[in-house]
């Protein structure tokens, strides 16, 4: 499985005390920092508006706010990665990333699969702040736009070529 820095927080939302201890111990097993644990959709958006996590791990099916309407009304707030669960209908799923989520893991769910795509969107995030940086640093210098995705893919190149020789 592979593990992410501690500094990664993680707001975790589902119904089920059980699965929401499951995943506490996964995540905390991966090298994750759960900030939360919240029980239904209105506290979903209460604690991710307190605690801002890096990411949120949402299940869809919740009580008082379904878990598609929280995504909404989190991403209205702010620009964070949801990752959703479910055991309902594609559609539901489907809803679900129309919606904002990054990505959907199906219940039941295996440890790696959750771990994988909570990774995958704070890479994605990260990769996109980047851009975004770099962009904004090329416009102040007066560099033409599209030398921003050549320069994040050149450095993305790097990074990966520097990984492999430590």
């Amino acid at each position: 499985m592979p593990a992410i820095s501690t500094t990664t927080s993680v707001l975790t939302v589902e119904d089920d005390p059980i699965v929401r201890a499951d995943l506490r111990l996964v995540l905390e097993t991966a090298g994750f920092e759960v900030c939360a644990d919240a029980r239904d959709g209105v506290e979903a958006v209460d604690l991710a508006r307190e605690h801002e996590p890096d990411v949120i791990l949402l299940d869809l099916g919740l009580p008082r706010l379904d878990g598609v309407e929280a995504t909404r009304r989190i991403l209205a707030e702010r620009d964070v990665p949801i990752v959703a669960l479910t055991g309902r209908s594609r559609d539901l799923a489907e809803e679900a990333v129309e919606a904002g989520a990054t990505s959907v893991v199906r219940k039941p769910f295996e440890e790696g699969a959750v771990v994988r795509a909570l990774c995958d969107a704070v890479v994605a995030r990260r990769r996109r702040q980047s851009r975004a940086a770099i962009g904004d640093l090329l416009g102040l210098l007066g560099y033409p736009e599209e030398w921003s995705e050549q320069l994040e893919q050149e450095a993305y190149a790097r990074g990966r070529a520097w990984r492999r020789v430590r």
